[in-house]
Formats: structure tokens, C-alpha cells, sequence
């Protein structure tokens, strides 16, 4: 096979299939097939190469075809580029000693590799045995052989690029063990640069080199660049493949991870790296039995492999099994004693399942064993700012400044740490709340009763109050927001909760890089108290569908139409998901509507367990999973049903919920219009629609059809709607008989807003404006994005003299545009006629912040503070 074969093959072997154009995007992180750069496949097809060093080169740049393979040596080499570590060929006796050895090393086989490279003095094998001292924590003898290569003069028949690299590997590790992560490294990156762009253009290894320095430091951008020179120069190379992966799971891109653990199982079909990346993304998604079921096999095969040992311990964590998660550690230090690494993992697990207590104790034994490691100190340092402890997060993140300037991870978030150190702070019983001194003032200072007010009822519905205040974090635009919660998988909106510390961005409209839009943000501390106490109730145990659900139930606004119809066109088409499916479609859904549908059908499937069981049966749920039991279990215990019982009566539950909103009816109006049209077709009559083309006569319904189906079906609400849509927007009708077909479509379909809002339209502008209030007061309810319902209801309340009922509209026109000079206005002038002049107060010191050049807010503050003053005097 010539060269272009084998490039063809390659491309097919890592590409199943051409992306989509969804792809095409994620693909610029893990790529489903690299390109092979047109200098080096120029140099493969070189005239002047020989046969011998024409499969020498292919061997280099991971293009061989099988017939190169045709001796131990070169097999050897092609499978440790494919990470093909326990390929036979190994065994082979007559492999040389620094093969043989990095296979022992890569399968954690450390003292065996030590034994066979003892008597070895070339630089290839001092290398090797700084890696497998450094992999048995045996950080003095690594020291010792580092200084020793460092100090050779190079030589021994290598290439000058093989020199650099094994050189700033040395350096690297020098840097790990001493705790200097800074020390000689823009020496390494200088050195790798050289070897990259001058010594040798076509070499992958500086490039995996300088991408394993990168990802070190955090720096994902140019690690990813790296990488993707490292694959164009070597398509094979399973590291970057693995390191690829490593960066997508990191951002929780899940897709591109599955990308690369599928090339790595292209490239090998029994890859350790594929089943490590694999059993990570399950952790992530908090999945530990999946977890579980790809690494005990590996651990069959590979019983000393030390990342995989580390994650099945991390999995027995995550699965609340501390105990045997210690046993497995104690296990990884009868094999190299003192190592922090085990630590490090399970605790960077348990964080990021929001443990954070227990992740705290692992991280800190890690801490204690490498005091001079960074990567468990910035875990401990994210975990502390998690926790809302940023003073103890501070002293974390700086010791690792202090270690490692250049590392990006670290400096962004105690950049971040910093500036939160300059917020203002304002405290109530249960809340500690901070903001950016300035404008969001303004919103803050309407938190504190509307919070605790919130707090009584979240905490009666849970049967819970945490033992600490929760500090809620009020961001002053999206970038800070983002910023804030960098790190967590399930934020998707303007709001998230670690537990203990809710950040939330301010409701503002403004460009998309920095505000999402106005939105009730009562609304949204809801929804993420809930979360704070459903989290702390269970220890973090619950499932993630469950917390979300019990937070929506909270929510103040009802169901919307938009919900409601998603929710019974998804029942009708067996789209609902199944009791596992619901909690992948939150991290990892497949489908544009998953998440939303997830967080809709969470919430009606608790409304069906509280109107099915009782609504204690959601907290006594609570309650086991604090015990840490699975949710099989828990279910089986307090509802007497299997999970797949639960599903099932809840989905016959459902249908008649559908049936009570009115969607869905029988028979539709399409089976009444083929019904009509086949009558009318069999008298040989028809109206012809010239749209549907010519020679086919459609069937149009006009009102008189609409009017006898009513006869035969009078409470049917797509007739209905069909009557008042035509008589309303088509015709603009509104005579009395047109009124009781909206009423009747009203009770029909009780979840469509288009009666209140033609009522309200009506109303308002008719000699009754009264009757706008009972349409207004419903389409408010629903409406949590724009404050245009309440800002009306609010005008028309105080117009017909219902002060108190104003008030309450104002307040939720501000919560959702806190913003809004014109809106303080009209807030501060009712709570004066409610004789709330404190309030009133708080209104107009909002309009000096928001409208500083307006001196009248300023005249008017002074007014009112000398009627509070001459009020006091009266009532003192």
C-alpha cells in the first residue's frame, strides 16, 4: 500500500462518520480525524529515502502500514505511540532495555522497571528511571539521577531533539518534586520553542512536550494548539488523543471526550487511556457505578496502574463509600508509600460532588504529604470559595501564587478572590449579602425582607434550616457571574448554588457579553435556597433531578403555556424520560428541549408524588438520601414503588393532567377536517386551495363548520380557539357572543393566557377598568421576564384606590427592573399613601443612585425625611 492507502486508511480508522455542523464546531478542540501536514507527508514520499528509512519515518509520524511492523523493535515502538502498553510484544526478551522499561512504567509496574534499567547508563534510560522514581514517590533518588543527566554532556548517538526534550522533562519534575512549578520554565518553553521551530519542524515531541508544560499551568487554549501540531505531525499519538480528552472534561464537554476516548479505541482496541478518560466522564457525571464498570476490569488486567487505582477510589467516594475509598488508598500506599496523588483525585471528585467536607480532609492529607504541590492546593482553594469561606481560600490560592506564577488556573481565581474582597456586605438573620458598591445598591437593599420571608417558607417546605447563613453573591453582569462559578457543570442561567453560597447575576437589560435580561430575581433566590437547603439536608446526596425539581416547585410563577404544551406533546410522543434518563438530560442532553424538559418534568413529577403521596413523602425522601441510600431504594422505602412503578403511574397521572389543561382533545380538529373533507368530496364538492396545487381539492373550515362541530362537541377547546382567533384577530370582533366563545375556551384550556390577554386589552380600555384587574392579577403571575403586567396592574390598582394590592404589584416590578427610575417613583408614591414613609425612603435614595444629576430626588428625600421627623415628634 502506498502512502496516500495508508492516509486514507488512517482518516477512516479515526473518523466514523463527517460531521455534522454541530460538529464541525466541538471538533476544533478534539478533532474526529487530524490532517497530516502537507510537509510531512511530502517528506514521507522524499525520493532520495531508502526503503529502511522510508518505514522509519512513517514509524515516527504514526503512519505505518502493518507490513513495517515486521520486527519486535518497530511493533514495540508503533504500540507505545498507541498507548498500547500490554501488547505481548513486550514480553519479547529481545526488545531493548528502555522499550521494555517504559512499558513496565506506563502499567505502574515502577520497581520492576527500576531493576531492569539498574545497569543501564545511557541518557534514554535515566530518563526512565526519573519517571518511575517519580511515579513511586521516591523523590530524593529522582533528584539525584535528574542532576546526573542534567549534568552529562549530550551525546550517545541521539538526535539533538530527543536530548532537549528528555532535558526539560528532567527539569520538569525537578520543578514538581522541589515544589518550584515556576523554576527554569521559560527556560523549557524556550528550549522546546528551539527544538520546535529550528531544530527539527517535523518533530511531534517537543509539541507533546510543551502541551503536557501547558496543561500544567492551566493554560488550555495554547495546550490545545500543541496538541493539535502534535497530531498533525503524528496522528497516532495516543498522550495527546488522552490530554485532548483530559481538556474536554474539564470544560464538561462531554462530546469532545467521548471524540477522543473513541479515537483512543480506534487506535487500540484495549486502550487503558480510553477506559481512563471514560471512567473520569463518569465521575463527573456523577455516574459511579458506570465508573466502576470500566475500571475494575482495567484493574483485572492492570492491577498497579496508579490513575486507574486513584479513580476507583475517587468512584467509592462518590458513591458515599468512604470506607472502602480509604482501604483502596491505604492499598496505593502499601505500593509507594507517602504518594499524594490518591488524595488528590478523591478529593477533587468529592469537591466537585459538592462533599465538601470530606473532599476538604482528602485534599488536606494531600496538602500535608506535597505541602509544595500546587494541584491539591488550588482544588482546596476552589472548594473553600465554594464553601463561601474566601478568607481560607485566599491563604490557599496565594500559597499557590507563590509557587507557581504562571499558572492561570490559580491567578484567575485569586484575581477573582480579590475582587470580591472589595464588595460591600450587608447581613440579616439567615443571609449574608454581598454586592459591588454602585448602582446594584438598589437591588440590594429590597432583598433583606423579601429574603427572609423566602427563607420561613423554603425551610416549612424542607423541614430543614442550615446551620450556617447563606451568602448570596449578587454579580454585577454576566462576565463576573461566569467567572464566579467557573467549574460547575449544571449552570445554564443567571443564577447558581454550591450549597452554601448562591451567586447571582443582576436582573438588566444590556448587551448580551454582560446582562442576560430582567427576571425576577425572588423568583430565582427561590429556586436556589431550595437548592441550598435540599443539598445541606442530604449531605449533597440527592439526585440532581430531584433537587432541581423541588427547587422549580418553589418557584413563585406558575406553569406557562409554553411549558405545558412542551410537556404533554413530549407524553404523546413517548419523549418524557425515564427515571436514570432525567438525570443525564441536565449534564449531558441530546436533544435541543432535553434540559428544559428535565427541570418541567422533575416538577411534575413531584407535584404527582405530593398529590399521590402526600407532601411529607418528598422530605422523608430527603431523609435517606442523607443516610446515602440509592434512590431505588428510597423510593421503594417511602413510596412502596419501584422506580419503574413510580414512572409508570406517574405517566397515567400525566394524561389526565393534559386532559384537565385542555391539550389534546379527541377527536383533533385535523380527524373533524378529513372527516368533513371526505364528505364533502364524496358529493363531488370541495373549496380548492390553489396553494396545495393544482388538480387536489383541500377542505378550509369556515365559522359555520367550526359552529356545528361545537354542537356535537361544545367543551372542545381547539374549536373554541379556532372560534375566538377568528372572530378575535381576523375579524376584530368583540360583541357579547364572541365574549362568552372566550370565557367558554377560558375553562376549556385553562393554561392558555390569550382570554386574560384579550380581557385585560378590553378592559383597560373600556368605561370598566376594574375588570382588567382579575385578567391583570393572572397574566402577573405567569409573567417573569418582563414587567410590563405588573407595572400595569400596579397603575390600575392604585388608580381604583387598592393601595396594599399596588404595593405588592410594585414590588414585583422592580424585582424584575430594579433598574427603572420611573418605577421608584411610582413605588415610593404608594407607599407614602400606605403610609409606609421608611419605605418610601428607600425608593428615593434608589433614584438619587440611579439619577444622580436630578436634584429634585434630592429635594424630595428632605421633604420626607422632615414628615418622618415631625410624625416621630407627634407619635414619640
Amino acid at each position: 500500500m502506498d502512502l496516500a492507502g495508508t492516509l486514507l486508511l488512517l482518516t477512516t480508522t479515526l473518523s466514523a462518520s463527517t460531521p455534522s455542523p454541530v460538529q464541525a464546531d466541538e471538533a476544533l478542540l478534539v478533532p474526529d480525524a487530524p490532517s497530516l501536514r502537507e510537509d510531512v507527508a511530502n517528506a514521507l514520499e522524499a525520493p532520495w529515502l531508502d526503503d529502511r528509512e522510508r518505514i522509519e519515518l512513517r514509524l515516527h509520524h504514526g503512519v505505518w502500514m502493518d507490513e513495517d511492523l515486521d520486527d519486535p523493535e518497530r511493533r514495540a515502538r508503533a504500540m507505545a505511540q498507541t498507548g498500547t502498553w500490554d501488547d505481548e510484544v513486550f514480553l519479547d526478551q529481545r526488545l531493548s532495555v528502555d522499550l521494555r522499561a517504559r512499558s513496565l512504567i506506563a502499567l505502574g509496574r515502577c520497581a520492576e522497571a527500576l531493576d531492569l534499567l539498574d545497569s543501564n547508563p545511557t541518557e534514554s534510560s535515566m530518563i526512565l528511571r526519573i519517571r518511575a522514581h517519580e511515579s513511586c514517590g521516591r523523590w530524593d533518588d529522582a533528584l539525584r539521577e535528574i542532576e546526573r543527566l542534567l549534568a552529562m554532556n549530550p551525546g550517545g548517538g541521539r538526535t539533538e531533539n530527543e536530548t532537549l526534550v528528555d532535558r526539560v522533562e528532567a527539569r520538569s519534575v525537578r520543578a514538581r518534586i522541589l515544589g518550584r512549578p515556576s523554576s527554569d520554565y521559560r527556560l523549557m518553553m524556550t528550549e522546546l520553542a528551539r527544538a520546535r521551530d529550528e531544530v527539527d519542524r517535523l518533530d511531534w515531541r517537543p509539541r507533546l512536550m510543551e502541551a503536557r508544560l501547558l496543561v500544567e499551568k492551566h493554560n488550555r487554549s495554547e495546550a490545545v494548539t500543541a496538541l493539535h501540531e502534535t497530531l498533525s505531525l503524528n496522528p497516532r499519538c495516543a498522550p495527546a488523543w488522552y490530554m485532548l480528552g483530559r481538556i474536554a472534561l474539564g470544560g464538561f464537554d462531554f462530546d469532545s471526550a467521548h471524540r477522543a476516548s473513541r479515537s483512543l479505541r480506534r487506535l487500540s482496541d484495549r486502550s487503558m487511556l480510553a477506559d481512563l478518560l471514560d471512567a473520569e466522564s463518569a465521575l463527573i457525571n456523577d455516574d459511579p457505578e458506570t465508573a466502576i464498570s470500566i475500571l475494575d476490569p482495567l484493574l483485572a488486567r492492570q492491577p498497579f496502574l496508579r490513575s486507574g487505582l486513584a479513580l476507583r477510589a475517587a468512584s467509592d467516594a462518590v458513591a458515599f463509600d468512604l470506607v472502602s475509598a480509604r482501604a483502596r488508598l491505604d492499598a496505593m500506599d502499601a505500593l509507594c508509600p507517602g504518594r499524594a496523588d490518591g488524595y488528590h483525585t478523591v478529593g477533587r471528585f468529592l469537591s466537585q460532588n459538592r462533599q465538601y467536607r470530606d473532599a476538604a480532609f482528602f485534599l488536606e492529607e494531600a496538602v500535608s504529604r506535597r505541602p509544595r504541590w500546587s494541584a491539591p492546593l488550588i482544588e482546596l482553594g476552589l472548594l473553600e470559595m465554594q464553601s463561601g469561606r474566601d478568607d481560607r481560600a485566599l491563604l490557599a490560592l496565594q500559597a499557590v501564587s507563590s509557587l507557581d506564577a504562571f499558572n492561570e488556573r490559580a491567578a484567575f481565581s485569586l484575581r477573582l478572590l480579590e475582587e470580591l474582597a472589595a464588595f460591600e456586605t450587608l447581613e440579616t438573620e439567615h443571609f449574608i449579602i454581598r454586592y459591588r458598591a454602585g448602582e446594584d445598591e438598589v437591588l440590594v437593599k429590597m432583598m433583606p425582607d423579601a429574603l427572609e420571608a423566602m427563607h420561613h417558607e423554603v425551610v416549612d417546605r424542607f423541614d430543614h434550616e442550615p446551620a450556617q447563613k447563606t451568602v448570596i453573591e449578587v454579580m454585577p453582569d454576566h462576565e463576573f457571574f461566569s467567572v464566579r462559578i467557573t467549574g460547575m457543570p449544571w449552570i445554564h442561567t443567571v443564577a447558581a448554588c454550591t450549597g452554601p453560597v448562591i451567586a447571582m447575576e443582576v436582573p438588566r437589560k444590556g448587551p448580551p457579553s454582560l446582562h442576560l435580561g430582567l427576571f425576577d430575581w425572588l423568583d430565582t433566590l427561590r429556586h436556589e435556597y431550595a437548592h441550598t437547603i435540599t443539598l445541606d439536608r442530604t449531605r449533597n446526596r440527592i439526585p440532581h433531578w430531584l433537587t432541581e425539581a423541588a427547587s422549580v416547585t418553589m418557584e413563585l410563577a406558575p406553569r406557562d403555556y409554553a411549558t405545558a404544551r412542551m410537556l404533554a406533546s413530549q407524553l404523546k410522543s413517548d419523549g418524557l424520560f425515564d427515571m436514570q434518563e432525567i438525570n443525564w438530560a441536565f449534564v449531558r442532553p441530546e436533544r435541543p428541549i432535553d434540559r428544559q424538559l428535565a427541570y418541567a418534568q422533575g416538577a411534575w413529577m413531584v407535584e404527582y408524588m405530593n398529590e399521590t403521596h402526600g407532601s411529607d413523602a418528598l422530605v422523608e425522601l430527603l431523609d435517606h438520601y442523607f443516610d446515602g441510600l440509592p434512590q431505588s431504594e428510597a423510593m421503594n422505602r417511602v413510596l412502596g414503588l419501584s422506580e419503574e412503578e413510580f414512572h409508570a403511574g406517574f405517566l397515567e397521572w400525566a394524561e389526565g393532567q393534559i386532559a384537565e389543561w385542555g391539550l389534546f382533545t379527541s377527536p383533533s380538529v385535523n380527524d373533524l377536517v378529513r372527516r368533513r373533507t371526505d364528505a364533502v368530496i364524496g358529493d363531488g364538492a370541495g373549496r380548492s386551495n390553489p396553494a396545495d396545487g393544482a388538480g387536489e381539492s383541500v377542505f378550509i373550515p369556515e365559522e359555520s363548520d367550526v359552529e356545528r362541530w361545537l354542537e356535537e362537541f361544545p367543551d372542545h377547546p381547539d374549536l373554541l380557539e379556532l372560534m375566538v382567533r377568528g372572530r378575535i384577530d381576523r375579524d376584530s370582533r368583540t360583541d357579547p357572543e364572541t365574549l362568552e366563545y372566550l370565557r367558554r375556551y377560558r375553562e376549556a384550556r385553562p393554561v392558555d393566557p390569550y382570554p386574560d390577554q384579550v380581557l385585560a386589552r378590553l378592559h383597560l380600555d373600556s368605561d370598566q377598568p376594574h375588570l382588567a384587574v382579575e385578567p391583570l392579577t393572572r397574566l402577573e403571575s405567569l409573567e417573569t421576564r418582563d414587567p410590563v403586567y405588573a407595572h400595569q396592574l400596579t397603575l390600575l390598582l392604585r388608580e381604583l384606590g387598592l393601595h396594599e394590592r399596588a404595593r405588592s404589584s410594585a414590588a414585583k416590578m422592580l424585582r424584575i427592573d430594579p433598574y427603572r427610575p420611573e418605577f421608584h417613583e411610582l413605588a415610593a408614591a404608594i407607599s407614602i399613601e400606605t403610609g409606609r414613609l421608611e419605605e418610601a425612603r428607600l425608593f428615593l435614595e434608589a433614584l438619587i443612585i440611579l439619577e444622580p444629576d436630578q436634584t429634585m430626588h434630592l429635594r424630595r428625600l428632605e421633604a420626607l425625611d422632615r414628615i418622618i421627623s415631625d410624625v416621630n415628634s407627634k407619635t414619640g
